[in-house]
C-alpha cells in the first residue's frame, strides 16, 4: 500500500533529504549527488536572479512586457522548490535491493537497528552516520 504525503511534507522532506546527503565519494555515482548541489545553487541564486531578471525587463521593455517579466520571474523562483519537490519524492521511495543490501551492511556494522522497509531517506541518515563515526575502509 502506497502511503500519501502532503505536498508540504514532500516539500520539507527534500529541503532535509538536501542538507543531510553527504558530499562524498562513496556516493559520487548517485543521482543525488549532482542533483542535490544544483538544488542548493537554485535556492541561493534564483531569487535574486528573478528579481534582477524583473527589474531589467521592466526598465527596458516597460509596462507592455510585465505580465511576461512576471511569469519568467515566477520560472526562476520555482526553479528550487522543483528541486525540493524531487528531493522529497526521491527521499521517500523504497530502496532498491542493491541499495537496501547495502543500508543493511551499514546498519549492521554501526550497530543499530535497521528499519524493515527503509527509504532513500533512512539510507542518507546512515551514510551521514556512518561517515562520521566508520573508520574509511568501512563505507
Amino acid at each position: 500500500m502506497k502511503m500519501k504525503h502532503s505536498l508540504w511534507h514532500v516539500f520539507k522532506t527534500g529541503q532535509e533529504y538536501a542538507a543531510i546527503w553527504p558530499h562524498h565519494a562513496v556516493v559520487a555515482a548517485m543521482t543525488e549527488t549532482r542533483v542535490v548541489p544544483a538544488v542548493k545553487f537554485a535556492a541561493r541564486w534564483m531569487p535574486p536572479a528573478a528579481v534582477v531578471n524583473l527589474l531589467v525587463q521592466y526598465q527596458w521593455l516597460g509596462m507592455s512586457m510585465a505580465p511576461q517579466a512576471l511569469i519568467s520571474s515566477l520560472f526562476l523562483l520555482s526553479l528550487p522548490v522543483q528541486g525540493w519537490y524531487w528531493l522529497g519524492k526521491r527521499a521517500l521511495t523504497e530502496l532498491d535491493p542493491r541499495l537496501k543490501h547495502w543500508y543493511l551492511e551499514l546498519a549492521q556494522k554501526l550497530q543499530v537497528q535497521p528499519r524493515t522497509k527503509p527509504k532513500r531517506m533512512d539510507l542518507a541518515r546512515l551514510l551521514d552516520k556512518a561517515l562520521r563515526d566508520l573508520p574509511p575502509e568501512e563505507h
